[in-house]
């Protein structure tokens, strides 16, 4: 993502209703709260140069760690999160963690152990329920100040942003005002080399999706859980930027989690299978954007999603799907066309959609 120079967001970590980071503009006037909820395997830091420039542009920001990701609020972990949100960009956040001493990098390692263990516990509608304090609680900061309010979830966040949007979605205190979703997580990778792979995927998500066959694939995720399956998830590190230094920075990065168990990534097919079903009730506009292929989530469950929106209630924002044709990398907003996509949902979250 090419640096924009904005300037300095204020940063501070908090504790209820869920511990998250509070990215703020400088000049503490703010027009709109935005929530960014990262994807499976990532942490809050990764959101934070997003933070940044949304800080720049007058929005309060809320930045949680979601359940068995990210660090534990020990000094490294602080130290990561202001490199991620005051460097420039990626080669300046890769000097700045490796410039930290060794004996806090012990911090990260205790991190990673521990909340891998909880990834193992962790249901997806704890995931969800995180989401969803934390617009809850975001609605209050919004309607004190008659500031807007909006969810912009990436991958697994924006799963997890949709269901959350559609459990207070009626309720017009607390409804967003709009939800970003950054290449969401609607359908699982398209293991275009793995055949059997997919076909198992497939078949597990077909399982989850059918009421009386979902006991199946609740003992299918139990005997993931039990054998303490996981998947190497390092691949991803190659398809997330077409930007090289974004690349290595994800595979450097002491907090991203390159190891998923399999159990918890087979809890997502279920609400991956039901997204479109819900979709279709949703009352919040939605602004859709991602790439032309994604090798991370497959776009043809973005676009068959997306598809089933009713029209929106906003005539100020009305639901958008922007495909990138051209790019073939997941995470848009780290990439080379980072800072148009900004503008452009910016635009939309002002009202000039």
């Amino acid at each position: 993502m090419t640096p924009l120079t904005p300037p300095e967001a204020l940063l501070e970590r908090r504790e209820f209703p869920v511990d998250h980071w509070r990215v703020t503009p400088v000049s503490a006037t703010a027009h709109s709260e935005v929530i960014l909820v990262h994807g499976l395997g990532e942490h809050s830091g990764r959101m934070m140069p997003l933070a940044r420039q949304l800080a720049s542009l007058g929005y309060n920001c809320r930045v949680p760690d979601l359940p068995g990701h990210g660090g534990c609020g020990g000094e490294f972990h602080h130290a990561v999160i202001e490199a991620y949100l005051h460097s420039e960009d990626a080669t300046e956040v890769i000097d700045r963690l490796e410039a930290l001493p060794d004996d806090l990098r012990r911090e990260a390692e205790q991190d990673n152990h521990q909340q891998l263990g909880a990834l193992y516990r962790t249901s997806f509608d704890e995931i969800i329920e995180t989401v969803e304090q934390l617009t809850a609680w975001s609605c209050i900061d919004g309607n004190d100040a008659n500031r807007p309010h909006f969810i912009w979830g990436h991958s697994m966040g924006g799963l997890a942003s949709l269901h959350a949007a559609c459990r207070i979605d009626r309720d017009f205190t607390s409804a967003p005002t709009g939800l970003i979703l950054s290449s969401p997580a609607f359908a699982p990778p398209p293991n275009e080399d793995a055949l059997l792979l997919r076909l198992i995927t497939t078949q597990a998500m077909w399982l989850s999706s059918i009421t009386p066959l979902k006991p199946l694939a609740a003992l299918q995720r139990l005997g993931l859980r039990l054998l303490r399956l996981e998947e190497d998830a390092r691949w991803a590190s190659n398809h997330v930027s077409d930007l090289p230094s974004e690349t290595f920075l994800h595979a450097v990065d002491p907090y991203h989690r390159h190891r998923i168990p399999l159990c918890f990534a087979a809890r997502l097919l279920s609400w991956m299978a039901s997204s479109r079903a819900r979709a279709r009730n949703l009352r919040t506009p939605v602004f859709t954007f991602g790439p032309g292929y994604d090798p991370i989530v497959s776009t043809a469950g973005t676009r068959i999603v997306t598809a089933s929106l009713r029209e929106s209630l906003d005539p100020l924002r009305p639901h958008r799907l922007d495909v990138h044709e051209q790019m073939r990398v997941h995470d848009l907003v780290r990439s080379s066309c980072g800072n148009a996509i900004i503008t452009r949902v910016h635009q939309w979250m002002r009202g000039n959609g």
